[in-house]
């Protein structure tokens, strides 16, 4: 059976994937300082993707929800909006990024929410728990599979295919280009206060 180039697109960015997870999975989002990394991280990189969708873009609207939550969340834990230059180039100068990649990789984040919702949930931190706009939007499980739709009728190996493939590993550097920016020093603790 041959698979359709979302299969594709999943297997050529595992591992990037499984870097990401790794990653996000060293935050304890229960703890305010690591619950406000988490938030600023994802709006940092959302405010760098918004630009590249077009208002029929599957995810345009959940997308900029998903920022005015985000930034509600800091303003409420009393943070202010993550300052960082994120650069989408690539070496050959290119400054666009497929709508497609930013949907498959902002509806893949939102389906992801549900595993971290529950730890969130469960902060004995009453400002965490405050901090709800983001983790509170509409289940993304039906934008998943409109997204998951649109990747399956792009032909594999098409010049189409390798720019999606090529722009949401772009994308996922940029999770862990501003994951990396906005850690607290070494050794610096990571407690609620």
């Amino acid at each position: 059976m041959q698979h359709s180039y979302r299969h594709e697109l999943r297997a050529a960015t595992r591992a990037d994937h499984q870097r990401l997870d790794d990653l996000f999975s060293a935050l304890d989002i229960t703890r305010r300082v690591d619950y406000a990394h988490f938030v600023g991280v994802h709006l940092a990189v959302f405010e760098v993707l918004e630009p590249h969708l077009s208002p029929a873009s599957l995810t345009c609207r959940q997308l900029r929800a998903g920022l005015a939550g985000l930034r509600r969340d800091l303003a409420t834990l009393g943070q202010r909006r993550p300052e960082m230059r994120l650069n989408t180039k690539t070496g050959r100068g290119e400054a666009g990024l497929d709508p497609l990649a930013v949907d498959y990789v902002f509806a893949g984040s939102r389906l992801g929410l549900k595993v971290l919702q529950a730890r969130w949930a469960g902060s004995p931190d009453p400002l965490v728990r405050a901090a709800s706009a983001y983790f509170t939007l509409p289940n993304a499980a039906s934008l998943w599979r409109q997204v998951c739709r649109a990747l399956s009728t792009v032909p594999p190996g098409s010049a189409r295919a390798g720019a999606i493939t090529r722009d949401t590993k772009r994308i996922f550097d940029l999770f862990a280009a501003a994951y990396r920016h906005r850690s607290p020093p070494s050794g610096q603790p990571r407690d609620g206060s």
